[in-house]
């Protein structure tokens, strides 16, 4: 039974958590690659579209300036999105989507820090442009 000092139950919480973001970036992957797939219905590409697009977009059904809330609106209804766009994938496709996504996963670390690098690269030169700029 689970009581609210336990530090079990706080560590099993945390669990469920990061296997959910787990189970979620395997499944966007999974997308992502069923998104070149050319059995991959027209609609599941739409809506994949649509729901990546009501990531980075600034128009939420909760405004991002609320603390807490907007940042809960984009973590219930992306996740939601991707988990029925799996179910909208044909089997085919899905299980060809999910052995490549296994194959880029192993890579994946590489890849993001490949990205973070960049990213920091054009952060220095964005900072020495400034620098070189006002002095």
């Amino acid at each position: 039974m689970w009581r609210p000092d336990d530090p079990a139950g706080d560590t099993m919480k945390f669990g469920r958590l990061f296997s959910f973001l787990r189970m979620f970036r395997h499944d966007f992957l999974v997308l992502l690659i069923a998104l070149r797939h050319p059995d991959t219905p027209r609609r599941v590409k739409g809506l994949l579209a649509l729901a990546i697009l009501y990531l980075v977009s600034p128009i939420d059904l909760m405004p991002d300036a609320i603390p807490f809330l907007g940042i809960v609106d984009d973590a219930v209804v992306v996740p939601t999105a991707v988990c029925g766009l799996m179910s909208l994938l044909p089997s085919h496709v899905r299980s060809d989507s999910e052995m490549r996504a296994a194959r880029a996963a192993r890579r994946l670390p590489f890849v993001i820090l490949l990205a973070s690098l960049f990213v920091l690269a054009w952060i220095a030169l964005i900072i020495y442009g400034l620098y070189s700029l006002f002095t």
